[in-house]
């Protein structure tokens, strides 16, 4: 939940960037101009200001202040040479304008409203600097840089804030705690002051991180961007030129880190016993002739001679050396060395390699206008085993050219799909030789999409997607439920055709919806020596008993598909046989070819002169007009009814009942009779279930199959009771082949057209509900786009209607 609060307010953040920053800097001068403070000085944390402060105090505090300040120094220098090991001159430029921002907000802070002179600013400034989380603004900065699209910046912005929020939160929380708790049980007064200050240290930059970063993250990559989007010289989408690679994994890196549960768990009883600690804070606190004894003690630890004084800022000075210097390099050094500890030997990092200029063991690739030094195959190698992020687009490529890295393979090896998308685009342009074949083939787009799930299941050689319009149609009330349909097309007039007949149908009370068969199917083909084998085979097959030891082979290879019938059939030598299974809420091709591939193991063991010839042999029939699919079924067979009175018929659909009975009768019964038309008999069944099949990820090519429609329109007279005539109307679907999870289905845009729906998923009470209730909506939308086509003809209004509605004038040269 916290992460979705804080993915959202990053979003908002970085979407809005400038009218964030303005509110924030006018909310910070309006405060100032308003001179807004406290009447009381603060001194201490507990207790009033002292009178008089004497000469031991004043050492004790210019000694307390120097450690400060050379711990400040070396800690901000530490910080500053591993930022600067990055690499990434963005890194260093917005980390050092978050500080500088930073540390200007707590002078400002400090000045107006605490009545601060700069000298105690100066004297705070260390504590702020020892406790800016900078590490955190690193890795923002970095997953920022990582995307190589504008697009979608602000999706990357707003998941960078939603992973290091939750926990930032908890830590400030507990830091606040902590410092509150030092400041009211340690009776110290520079203690008191430093936690005092340390507190507003950590408001500040939790304020500052949390709102005014993904504001000023999103302008500042936006403006530093000197690449343009698309690249006319190259026909390319070329990515920001800040875009760094080696960044794309670091955010999953840092929530391993973070995503400890028991880190999480001690966290959280730390702050608890923190704040029952402050509750009772005020019966723990020490007397005060013990406060005093203590602050004495204190300031004569810290009273030191010049003398003193210059010895201890040298102790410190020798005593850095090592962090600075030796032990930096021996830590880094240990590092590098438990990264790349592989079966190879050690290779050296990319800046290491350039640094070296160890030219003469490199190859050079030119993409586009620039030239980039590569390391050996054996070094891209060795790196590719412990992580494909330490290796540059350019060094991929030369590993596929190379022949060591497959083009197919590229989403695996980098583990990465869009990465190997992006890389693949760029191995195909450069085969191109024609220039209008490569601007045509940049023009495909392929950001701002998760190719993850799709080059698992869905495509592959991916290098884009299609994208096609998507509408909603509606609302079709099915069995006394409503439903908004998505159709994807690009057919004109379809979706207001369609639209028109649901309005028609809702007027007159909806549609009702019956599955009668539900059944995959799938038929191998097998051959025995002669053709009496066969028979005997075909005949023992339809035995109950018989029938029942096949189905527990095929039934062991799945817990949803579940053998139902088999129908031999004969052709000679050769034997086929129709297997008819259900298959829960899949759409079930791969259940049955793996409960047929087990059960004709078994078949063979008990007729060895039986020999498979296929696994599918045409008798399912998949994907082919087929008469068997008419008249037996395959997938779901689904009828839906209606009841539309006249006037209904008359008003909304401008036509009467006798043209439209009469107009079926001619056009889908006899027409598509004469034209020996198989499962063809409606008016445009196909569009319907095409557009709903790519809007919910079903598999365009079975509309072949699925398209299998009878519409039947009957008028029904009125009666003497009163009944108004009305038209009853029915769509048959004896073949629909429909699916809510498996393929197509997971995919994010086409899983939620499902949700629109209600269908997505598998259902958990009854698998198989959904699958049928897809394909009862399907039927129902049917039966409102054969309606409204069927008037526009009756009525002669089907020319116009395209005329008004396709309005794009075509380019004919």
């Amino acid at each position: 939940m916290a992460v979705k609060i804080f993915e959202f307010y990053g979003r908002f953040c970085a979407r809005y960037a400038l009218e964030v920053i303005v509110c924030f800097m006018t909310m910070v001068v309006g405060a100032v101009t308003l001179n807004v403070s406290s009447p009381y000085e603060l001194c201490h944390w507990a207790s009033n200001c002292a009178g008089s402060v004497d000469e031991s105090q004043v050492s004790s505090d210019i000694v307390l202040i120097t450690v400060l300040r050379c711990g400040t120094i070396i800690y901000v220098y530490m910080q500053l040479k591993k930022i600067w090991k990055i690499g990434s001159a963005c890194v260093i430029g917005i980390v050092c304008a978050y500080t500088v921002f930073a540390v200007m907000t707590f002078s400002v802070t400090l000045v107006h409203f605490l009545r601060k002179d700069m000298v105690v600013v100066s004297n705070a400034l260390p504590v702020f600097l020892l406790l800016i989380d900078i590490t955190r603004m690193v890795v923002l900065t970095k997953h920022c840089l990582s995307t190589n699209s504008l697009d979608s910046l602000q999706d990357y912005i707003a998941e960078g804030m939603g992973a290091l929020n939750p926990i930032l939160t908890l830590d400030t929380l507990i830091e606040l705690l902590l410092l509150i708790n030092i400041g009211g049980f340690v009776q110290v007064r520079q203690l008191q002051q430093l936690s005092c200050f340390a507190c507003l240290s950590v408001i500040i930059n939790y304020i500052v991180f949390t709102t005014f970063v993904p504001a000023c993250m999103s302008v500042l990559l936006t403006l530093l961007n000197k690449t343009k989007t698309y690249d006319d010289d190259f026909y390319t989408y070329a990515p920001p030129s800040w875009y760094d690679e080696r960044f794309t994994q670091i955010l999953q890196k840092e929530k391993v880190k973070d995503d400890h549960k028991f880190k999480k768990q001690v966290k959280f009883l730390l702050c608890l016993c923190l704040v029952v600690l402050h509750w009772f804070r005020g019966s723990l606190m020490f007397y005060n002739g013990t406060s005093e004894k203590i602050q004495n003690s204190f300031d004569s630890i810290f009273t030191l001679t010049p003398e003193q004084f210059f010895t201890v800022i040298l102790i410190i000075i020798l005593g850095s050396k090592y962090l600075l210097d030796d032990g930096y390099e021996i830590v880094s050094r240990f590092r590098r060395t438990s990264e790349f500890s592989v079966a190879t030997p050690p290779v050296p990092t990319y800046h290491e390699t350039c640094e070296k200029q160890v030219i003469a063991k490199n190859t050079y690739l030119n993409l586009g206008n620039e030239t980039t030094i590569l390391r050996t195959t054996e070094e891209c190698k060795a790196l590719l085993k412990v992580g494909a992020d330490l290796l540059t687009d350019a060094e991929i490529i030369a590993l596929v050219q190379k022949k060591e890295l497959a083009l197919y393979k590229l989403e695996t090896e980098l583990q990465n799909a869009n990465r190997g998308v992006a890389i693949r685009r760029k191995i195909l342009n450069k085969r191109m030789t024609d220039d209008a074949r490569i601007k045509a083939f940049s023009n495909i787009p392929y950001t701002g999409y998760d190719f993850t799930t799709a080059t698992k299941a869905c495509c592959e050689n991916t290098v884009g997607y299609i994208p096609i319009p998507l509408g909603l149609v509606g609302p079709l009330r099915l069995d006394n439920q409503d439903y908004m349909i998505p159709m994807a097309t690009t057919e004109g007039t379809l979706l207001a055709s369609t639209n028109r007949g649901l309005k028609a149908l809702y007027i007159a009370g909806g549609v009702n919806a019956s599955v009668y068969g539900d059944g995959m199917t799938r038929a191998p083909v097998v051959e025995f020596q002669t053709a009496e084998q066969s028979c005997r085979v075909a005949t023992w097959l339809q035995d109950s008993y018989n029938f029942t030891l096949v189905k527990d082979k095929f039934d062991e290879t799945s817990r949803f598909a579940k053998l139902k019938r088999l129908m031999p059939a004969v052709s000679g030598r050769l034997l086929f046989i129709r297997f008819v299974a259900s298959t829960g809420d899949a759409m079930g091709m791969n259940m049955l070819s793996k409960g047929v591939e087990n059960a004709l193991r078994w078949l063979c063991t008990r007729f060895p002169e039986m020999k498979v010839v296929s696994l599918s042999g045409n008798f399912c029939t998949d994907k082919k007009p087929s008469a068997m699919n008419w008249i037996n079924g395959r997938g779901k067979s689904v009828v839906c009814e209606a009841r539309i009175p006249a006037q209904v018929i008359k008003e909304v659909l401008k036509t009467n009942v006798q043209k439209l009975t009469h107009l079926n009768r001619c056009k889908n019964h006899i027409g598509s009779a004469m034209a020996g038309s198989i499962g063809g008999f409606n008016a445009h069944a196909a569009n319907i279930v095409t557009a709903i099949f790519i809007a919910t990820g079903q598999d365009p090519a079975q509309n072949v199959v699925s398209s299998n429609c009878i519409t039947t329109l009957e008028e029904v007279p009125a009666c003497e009771n009163g009944d108004t005539a009305f038209l009853h109307m029915t769509c048959t679907m004896p073949s629909l082949e429909v699916a809510t999870v498996g393929g197509g289905t997971a995919l994010e845009p086409q899983k939620s057209c499902l949700g629109l729906l209600n269908v997505a998923g598998s259902s958990q009470s009854k698998p198989g509900t959904n699958a049928c209730n897809l394909a009862k909506l399907i039927c129902g939308t049917v039966l409102a786009g054969e309606l409204s086509l069927l008037s526009a003809l009756a009525s002669g209004d089907l020319v116009d209607s395209h005329i008004r509605y396709n309005r794009l004038k075509p380019n004919i040269e």
